[in-house]
């Protein structure tokens, strides 16, 4: 019965650091994004152009703005997931110590 409880450390752990992966990765392309805007022309010079260019400008903003929560959001599934693997490991541990002491007093070996 105890097995269909079993958790794999190990894969909490993977998990977490590809979270941790993605963060990083999220992070890189809105550095990237963010460091390269178009110049004031870009959009050409007609009065149209300039709306163009604060519609694009404010779209780059909020995808800026997406990709950092995103990143955030990753962050948070990191530290949880690998909180919750320590935790499970002290349990574990924590058991293991009370079966050994357990057996210990009543003479037996675990």
């Amino acid at each position: 019965m105890a097995a269909q409880y079993a958790v794999a450390q190990d894969a909490l752990i993977r998990f977490s650091r590809t979270a941790q992966d993605r963060a990083d990765r999220l992070r890189r392309i809105r550095e990237a994004l963010g460091a390269h805007s178009p110049g004031a022309h870009a959009f050409g010079k007609l009065p149209e152009s300039e709306q163009t260019g604060q519609d694009y400008r404010e779209r780059v903003d909020a995808t800026l703005e997406n990709l950092g929560f995103a990143a955030e959001q990753q962050d948070q599934i990191a530290d949880f997931i690998a909180r919750t693997a320590r935790s499970y490991q002290e349990v574990e541990d924590h058991t293991v110590d009370d079966i050994r002491s357990l057996a210990a007093r009543s003479g037996g070996t675990a």
